[in-house]
């Protein structure tokens, strides 16, 4: 069985540009480290909240 997180980070509309509110790569290593495997990336940016939702797994505990 496997147990599955999900990350949302925002995204902040600019002039210049769409940037996230924080850096989706630490996000992957922070997570990576406490047995999380990275799944996907599921950009929202169409949302009223526009966001990027991050999709972990890693085996369940039993």
């Amino acid at each position: 069985m496997r147990e599955y997180s999900f990350v949302s980070i925002p995204i902040h509309r600019r002039r210049e540009g769409a940037a996230l509110e924080i850096d989706y790569r630490d996000v992957i290593r922070e997570r990576a480290e406490h047995g999380w495997e990275f799944i996907q990336a599921i950009p929202l940016d169409t949302h009223a909240d526009p966001r990027l939702d991050l999709v972990f797994a890693r085996k369940g505990k039993r």
